[in-house]
């Protein structure tokens, strides 16, 4: 055999079992797309608490691209590499998820699936990582694998096959999450590099086989295709480091970030974190309403949760919850170091809470009792910190009776520093250059000899004067946030919101012995309607959202110390018994800006009606959030996402079961392009693109065409098919034939023809000679394809007719 023959042997060997060029894909391509996958998938890490899931994404993506590549290897057929894919990564998955038998298999998807519907409904960003969220996440990453095959296999595409990951860096954007990692993107800008140019040589390799099959030369072609990879890295890179310093932070779809509960920061793992955000907003989210036995005095602050952690150069962070009691309706224990006989007011108040407002529930005060609640609740009998036992933010209309501790002004300044055993990591504040210019300030506002309760007064004193509120200064200086570097900035520039003021003074209480820590719930709110008791209906919403310190004082506990300016905390005072307003106050009797601890008259607990509670009269969105007996006239979000489960899984499934057709159609379209407009060496020649078109078009519809057939024998295969009317019927006769019929029959035979004849042309004649075709000519050849589509088509069974379009015969390969 000569070298030529042998040369020619070989590409033919490598162009599949169908003789066409790439038809086997690319093992390269495959895994530089798998890099390319896993580097995407890195920038989803901010929408969920932890990451253990990415070991799995990569499981999947590796199974998923292995097994299609395997495949299309060894049959050539991309129909059936894209079923191996997605049968693999159902495996994975069920793998992932599997219960033992098929039947607790099943069982446990719906559990997950009701579990995945509940935290959709009340989670945010970051959500929890649970095992339903997991495989959301995974079979979100399952899809785009299958998609991405699809157009860099399917339809050869090259940046058409990058849309798909998209959806990684717009998801966090869609939910408002600003957590921009530049080296997450560098990494994934070279891995888009090292798949666009192995995309390119794929294809370059691809067309020269085709050349090479109609006797062109082919030279070798280098590193062709690199410089437009880096180019396009480049310009990625440049623009993507570009917007992260020009273009605003993400704040996410109202849809899903500003109308809802589950976007407030107190669904995070640390509220305290994105609180100013949320005063920010420009629409305000109702969170709860209630009514209190208390008619007069302060009204108390709603805690939601306690931060008591202070590390270094990270914000101030929560505890450990130590959910160690069960709230079942008993009395439960009062706090640590209250002292019988201490100061402190006791009153009763109804709350109707939101949906997925909080896991923490909103406590105005110390819990000494709760009823009426929905579902397990346990308390952390060390901070007072109330939790649902699922860690869920569930609509609750609940009732609550609580101890808040008020000590006198002439108290607190007599009190000694006494730190319990236990409460000693709370006196601790790191060490570094941050550190020293506070404790600078706190020696210059304290009196070292006086007590140490005196001294906290000092502080709180400190921050009524000279300082101003605001929620952007230190957003647009640099400094928001907790840690002890904000903190040192912010008492310098001496502008800031909730979360500075409270830290600050946490931080100036450690220093001089005292433990402290802060507080993150929600100021009273303002009052409204009256209920049927009489007594006025508060509602509370975001903007209420707030901060504050909390002292620990022996006999007392932990009290609250208010530093942020009185005019960003709203109405504080309770109305008189029968009015639905707070009393208006001219600023020379407005509160100072520490109006808390506050001195009390009468230390006595209020009375609380013995047949009749405080219950609030919501609005019918409110009471639809809190009620529970199934009354609620608001919408039943399980279902509405139910429903939307449902209608997006019967769409995923009709995409799915479009791929062969539109894979079918791409194949066509570009072999339209081939004989319309392209010319060698920048297209396979026409002759051998339509003629290519109409062989497959004639096993699509049911043509059995078998291999090594020569194109005469094609021809008499494929008019057989034209003639299957004329055959005869059951009785023995022939079937008459109508003349449109027989002169269509007899117009795609002679179209056969000459396409044959175009065909041979091309693969037998002088590749150097000129055989340049007029567009005439061309669009001749095309119309001829159309006439042999047309008259199988119409030969067709209905049922030939639907197979040929949905799962066409030609890609898996059936001759």
């Amino acid at each position: 055999m000569s070298s030529q023959a042998t040369t020619t042997a070989q590409m033919r060997r490598r162009q599949g079992w169908k003789g066409t060029p790439g038809a086997n894909g690319s093992w390269v391509v495959t895994v530089s797309l798998a890099v390319l996958i896993f580097s995407a998938t890195n920038l989803l890490w901010p929408i969920l608490d932890t990451n253990t899931w990415s070991a799995k994404a990569i499981v999947l993506v590796t199974i998923m691209l292995g097994v299609a590549a395997l495949v299309r290897t060894f049959t050539g057929s991309q129909l059936w590499a894209l079923v191996a894919s997605m049968v693999g990564g159902a495996v994975v998955l069920v793998g992932f998820t599997g219960r033992g038998s098929p039947r607790a298999t099943v069982e446990g998807w719906g559990v997950l699936a009701e579990q995945l519907v509940e935290q959709l409904r009340s989670d945010a960003a970051p959500l929890r990582e649970t095992e339903a969220m997991t495989m959301l996440v995974l079979i979100g990453v399952a899809v785009i694998v299958v998609l991405c095959d699809f157009f860099v296999f399917g339809i050869r595409g090259r940046s058409l096959a990058t849309l798909p990951l998209l959806a990684f860096p717009l998801i966090p954007m869609a939910l408002g999450i600003d957590a921009f990692n530049g080296w997450s993107y560098v990494f994934a800008a070279l891995a888009l590099a090292v798949f666009l140019y192995a995309v390119s040589s794929w294809h370059q390799r691809v067309h020269d086989e085709e050349l090479s099959y109609q006797g062109f030369l082919v030279d070798s072609r280098g590193v062709a295709g690199l410089g437009g990879a880096l180019a396009v890295t480049a310009v990625s890179l440049v623009a993507v480091l570009v917007a992260s310093t020009v273009v605003p932070a993400p704040t996410g779809i109202d849809a899903i970030r500003q109308t809802s509960t589950s976007g407030l920061s107190t669904n995070r793992a640390n509220p305290i974190i994105d609180l100013g955000e949320d005063l920010r907003r420009n629409n305000p989210v109702e969170v709860l309403r209630y009514a209190t036995t208390t008619d007069q005095g302060s009204l108390p602050y709603l805690t939601l949760q306690t931060l008591s952690d202070l590390s270094g150069e990270d914000d101030w962070m929560p505890g450990d919850f130590d959910g160690n009691l069960s709230v079942d309706g008993g009395d439960l224990p009062l706090p640590d170091g209250v002292s019988a006989g201490a100061e402190s007011s006791e009153f009763t108040t109804r709350i109707v809470l939101n949906d997925g407002v909080s896991s923490f529930l909103p406590r105005p005060g110390f819990a000494a009792n709760i009823i009426d609640l929905q579902g397990d609740f346990l308390l952390d009998e060390q901070t007072g910190d109330v939790r649902s036992a699922g860690d869920e933010a569930l609509a609750q209309n609940y009732e609550i009776q609580t101890v808040v501790p008020t000590p006198s002004f002439e108290a607190i300044a007599q009190l000694d520093a006494e730190v319990p055993a236990g409460l000693e990591a709370l006196t601790q504040v790191p060490e570094g250059p941050s550190a020293d210019r506070i404790r600078d300030v706190v020696g210059e506002i304290v009196d070292e000899d006086a007590p140490a309760g005196t001294q906290a007064l000092q502080l709180q004193s400190f921050f009524a004067d000279g300082f101003a509120y605001s929620e952007t200064a230190p957003v647009q200086q640099g400094y928001d946030g907790t840690s002890l570097d904000v903190i040192a900035q912010f008492l310098e520039a001496r502008a800031g919101y909730c979360v500075h003021y409270a830290s600050s003074m946490a931080v100036m209480a450690r220093m001089i012995g005292i433990p402290s820590r802060i507080g993150v719930g929600f100021t009273p709110g303002s009052a409204g309607e009256l209920n049927a008791e009489g007594q006025p209906v508060y509602t509370v919403t975001s903007n209420q959202l707030h901060a504050w310190a909390e002292l620990y004082l022996p006999g007392h506990g932990w009290v609250m110390f208010e530093t942020t300016p009185a005019g960003a905390l709203g109405n504080l005072v309770a109305p008189g018994p029968g009015e639905t307003t707070a009393p208006t106050m001219t600023p020379e009797v407005a509160p100072s800006a520490s109006p808390s601890p506050v001195e009390t008259e009468s230390t006595a607990a209020p009375t609380v009606p013995e047949t009749e509670s405080p219950t609030p009269t919501p609005t019918q969105g409110a009471e639809g959030a809190g009620e529970q007996d199934g009354e609620s006239g608001a919408v039943d979000l399980t279902a509405l996402f139910v429903t939307l489960a449902v209608v997006g899984g019967v769409l995923a499934l009709v995409a799915l079961l479009l791929i062969p057709a539109l894979l079918r159609g791409a194949r066509r379209r570009a072999r339209r392009v081939a004989v319309l407009a392209g010319s060698p060496p920048q297209h396979p020649s026409p002759g051998n693109a339509a003629w290519q078109e109409v062989s497959e078009s004639a096993v699509d519809y049911g043509v059995p065409l078998g291999t090594g057939l020569t194109p005469a024998a094609v021809v008499v295969a494929i008019a057989a098919g034209f003639e299957a009317p004329e055959r005869a019927t059951g009785d023995g006769a022939s079937a008459a034939v109508p003349a449109a019929t027989a002169r269509r029959v007899a117009d795609a035979r002679s179209a056969l023809e000459r396409l044959r004849i175009e065909h041979e042309h091309a693969a037998f004649s002088d590749p150097g000679a000129s055989h340049a075709l007029s567009q005439h000519e061309r669009e001749g050849i095309w119309n001829d394809v159309l006439l042999v589509r047309s008259a199988l088509r119409a030969s067709a069974s209905s049922a030939a007719r639907r197979r040929a379009v949905l799962a066409p015969a030609s890609l898996s390969g059936r001759r």
